[in-house]
């Protein structure tokens, strides 16, 4: 029998660098979040609502990622949906950026009534040491309309190849009864991190009592050994607005 792949997935929401956050704004509080990334230490990362400075930032001072991720807008602009892995232990062999809405493929897209593009980061891994592959999507759903996160969970289930092995990681902006949620869960996808733990969003609170919005699922070829929400505050500093989370994960 073959060793069984063993990763470990984080989901994280940065808070975008241009928000205007006083003590919370990205450069006061960028080393904590790195601080919070290099301790959980993930395999994969999916973050969202990065611009490309942060993720230019993570990538230089955590050494140990390369990334695959594409501006909303086009052309290198606005706010990504990076998916960072270990080059050192996982190979890329594939990458696709996609937008919710009737053309998927045109970047800046948008579903009706949609305040920004949403978009979502399409990898497909390899596991030399196994020879397993799998795929991840990272995405940001619409923050304001139910419908538009219904019709981005429907469009993102109907991109998901049925030879592989999925993990889908984001910021969905619906909680768990919500019919996003329903629809990813009716097309064979379950938590990794289960419902209870509290909130993930805090509005730079801190909190644990806020919106479960954050989410990591797996297909049924993995098996969910753990997961849980993060509450690490480096140096006393907030690193987000998001609580990050983690799941560990097992392919057979």
């Amino acid at each position: 029998m073959a060793e069984p792949l063993a990763l470990r997935v984080v989901s994280f929401n940065l808070r975008n660098a241009r928000a205007v956050d006083g003590w919370n704004s990205w450069p006061f509080r960028r080393r904590a979040t790195a601080a919070v990334l290099r301790e959980l230490d993930p395999d994969i990362a999916g973050l969202q609502e990065a611009y490309g400075c942060q993720e230019r930032y993570l990538l230089r001072v955590l050494r140990r990622y390369t990334s695959v991720s594409e501006g909303r807008d086009g052309e290198g602009r606005g706010e990504r949906c990076p998916v960072l892995h270990r080059p050192t232990g996982l190979q890329l062999l594939s990458s696709r950026t996609r937008w919710y809405g009737e053309e998927p493929d045109r970047a800046g897209t948008t579903l009706p009534g949609a305040t920004f593009p949403r978009i979502a980061t399409q990898v497909e891994l390899e596991h030399p040491a196994t020879g397993r592959r799998f795929g991840v999507v990272n995405t940001h759903l619409d923050e304001r309309l139910p419908a538009n996160r219904a019709r981005s969970a429907e469009q993102l289930v109907g991109w998901l190849r049925p030879d592989l092995p999925w993990v889908v990681i984001g910021d969905l902006n619906a909680t768990p009864s919500e019919e996003a949620i329903r629809c990813l869960q009716d097309a064979g996808l379950r938590m990794a991190v289960p419902d209870g733990l509290g909130g993930t969003t805090h509005r730079w609170k801190g909190g644990t009592g806020g919106r479960r919005i954050d989410y990591v699922f797996v297909s049924d070829a993995w098996e969910v050994v753990d997961g849980g929400v993060d509450h690490s505050r480096p140096g006393g500093r907030l690193p987000s607005d998001h609580w990050p989370i983690w799941a560990d994960v097992r392919l057979a």
